[in-house]
């Protein structure tokens, strides 16, 4: 048993040790801790953290006991690590109040470690074929098993491995999108010269069309011009006709 239910008795009936610390004092400890450890993602609290933790144990304690400090938490926490390691190596499910707490502060960084360092698929069927007596068995001759030797090794390696295998699709993804850009350009150029070219054939039809149209109308103001000269010297030879009549018919007269 820890000592929180001796500090219950001692509490009770006096004469205990002045820093044996009580099941409530604990439980605030561990709940001011571990919101600090978790704001610090898991790491050590600086001196600062220590102080506010014990500022928060002291706002719950007996006025008439002496306050705690901060070296007395840091100390405490310590001792409720060993505690629960100690209680986690137990075959049988703890008993301990504190416990579940403790694990799923210090259990789930554990167990988000175990995480990242545990075997893959491929690793297993590797592992599988390396146990076989029979080598034959294998049907792929050139695939090298990987030998689990107990350490974080071999994993690592199938983790660099995955991580070569996603960077080579990442990198063969950019490939292809670089290839589509280049086609896309290839194909707009092919456009945009077709469109040049279309522009230059109607701008030449416009001007030879303007040009042709300037000449038939030069050809019709010349028309137009000869048939005013034409129709001026018609007026000047009907006057000289009446002239030339009108001695006759004075003769004859």
């Amino acid at each position: 048993m820890d000592t929180n239910n001796q500090t219950t008795r001692h509490h009770g009936g006096g004469g205990g040790r002045e820093d044996c610390w009580s099941e409530a004092g604990t439980e605030t400890l561990i709940e001011s801790w571990g919101d600090r450890y978790l704001q610090l993602n898991r790491g050590n609290l600086r001196q600062k953290d220590w102080k506010d933790v014990a500022h928060a144990v002291n706002a719950n304690r007996d006025e008439l006991k002496p306050p705690r400090t901060d070296v007395q938490c840091k100390n405490r926490i310590d001792t409720l690590k060993k505690k629960y390691k100690l209680e986690k190596s137990k075959p049988t499910p703890s008993k301990w109040p504190f416990f579940h707490r403790l694990d799923d502060l210090i259990g789930a960084a554990n167990s988000v470690t175990r995480k990242k360092v545990s075997t893959p698929k491929s690793a297993s069927v590797t592992l599988t074929a390396k146990s076989n007596p029979k080598p034959n068995l294998n049907p792929n001759p050139n695939f090298k098993a990987i030998a689990y030797s107990g350490g974080s090794s071999s994993h690592d390696e199938s983790l660099s491995r995955m991580e070569s295998l996603d960077f080579a699709e990442e990198t063969t993804g950019y490939k292809e999108l670089a290839r589509a850009i280049l086609r896309f350009g290839e194909v707009y150029k092919r456009i945009e010269d077709s469109k040049q070219e279309e522009m230059m054939k109607l701008e030449k039809q416009r001007m030879e069309f303007t040009r042709e149209l300037e000449f038939q109308r030069l050809n019709m103001f010349m028309e137009t011009q000869l048939e005013l000269e034409k129709m001026k010297k018609k007026k000047k030879k009907r006057p000289s006709a009446k002239a030339s009549l009108s001695p006759g018919k004075n003769s004859e007269l």
